[in-house]
């Protein structure tokens, strides 16, 4: 393994997205559109990993958003329970994307990012960590396993190319 650097992590900037879309379509075979990361600038969530001047990965995590009918369940149920509870799936983080520059891996850079990331969501009061990530991606599942995650189950023809995925969960904290 080769010596780890001194990489700095921070808050993604528009200076970033050229860099970032340049690791972002090295690393995955079906890339988010430029639009899409560009959506995610000024969040705490998108961070990146630079190596004195030079942008070398990044990570982009949040809370996952309930879907509408799953709101609508909750409240529903709270109002027939007469109840102020907590809704759990409130609380579920969500990483959705991490990559490291090709010539910059196996040096702990990703678990630097993932370590900033889940302790973003951490502070959020995420007592869950989810994510998808492509069966056949070995190091990704390594790395992963590594902090803690565990493959919950098999998403069929989950990526656009009909690649599939495992979900993958991570306990922070018990239930709230």
């Amino acid at each position: 393994m080769a010596p780890k650097t001194g990489m700095q992590i921070r808050k993604a900037e528009e200076r970033d997205l050229k860099r970032v879309m340049e690791i972002e379509r090295s690393s995955f075979t079906s890339p988010w559109p430029e639009g899409l990361l560009r959506g995610y600038l000024g969040e705490d969530g998108f961070l990146v990993g630079e190596d004195g001047e030079e942008v070398v990965g990044y990570i982009l995590v949040g809370l996952r958003i309930p879907s509408f009918f799953s709101r609508l369940e909750r409240r529903t149920r709270l109002l027939f329970q007469r109840r102020d509870e907590t809704d759990p799936e409130l609380h579920i983080g969500h990483v959705m994307n991490l990559a490291v520059a090709v010539d910059r891996r196996r040096r702990g850079l990703g678990s630097q990012l993932l370590r900033a990331g889940l302790g973003y969501l951490r502070d959020l009061g995420a007592w869950r960590v989810e994510l998808e990530v492509r069966t056949q991606n070995r190091e990704a599942i390594q790395l992963y396993r590594k902090f803690g995650f565990s493959i919950e189950r098999l998403i069929s023809r989950y990526y656009s190319d009909g690649d599939d995925a495992y979900l993958m969960a991570l306990r922070l904290r018990g239930n709230p």
